[in-house]
């Protein structure tokens, strides 16, 4: 997988992981999971933006969202090396409907509970962190495949 990115010579414009914290949650447990997405020396540098909304019940809910810009090709090695081998072939062989090849925008989900155990497994139910990864002028799906395996 390393070689790859250093050929490629990948370009990642910014990488954003979203998540809820629902109202039965306790928020600082949810923070907690949305940080353990990123590579621990850039835990404490980057900032959560967060965004309180009302459910359609009048549920509270606060959207918690990282933008990285910076690093953005080191924050994606991070989450796919942490992938079990079987997540990233599942990845790959879901390729077609993760990337939208008219954005450059590459779509997967962590787990949220495993996330906050320090573990990164894909789920794709609604309980995650949701990972958009933007390309700089990235085309060849062929190649983002061949990396995930």
């Amino acid at each position: 997988m390393e070689r790859g990115w250093k050929e490629v010579g990948f370009q990642i414009r910014e990488i954003e992981l979203t998540t809820h914290c629902h109202a039965t949650e306790d928020c600082s447990k949810v923070k907690t999971a949305l940080l353990n997405a990123l590579p621990v020396e850039i835990r404490n540098s980057v900032r959560v933006e967060e965004e309180d909304l009302e459910g359609f019940y009048g549920n509270r809910i606060k959207v918690m969202k990282i933008k990285v810009v910076e690093g953005g090709v080191e924050v994606f090695k991070y989450i796919l090396g942490n992938l079990s081998r079987t997540d990233r072939s599942l990845l790959a062989a879901s390729l077609d409907l993760r990337f939208d090849r008219r954005t450059n925008r590459f779509f997967l989900r962590l787990d949220k509970q495993a996330l906050y155990t320090g573990r990164m497994v894909l789920n794709d139910s609604d309980d995650v962190v949701k990972v958009v990864v933007s390309f700089k002028g990235f085309k060849d799906v062929g190649i983002l495949k061949t990396m995930l395996t």
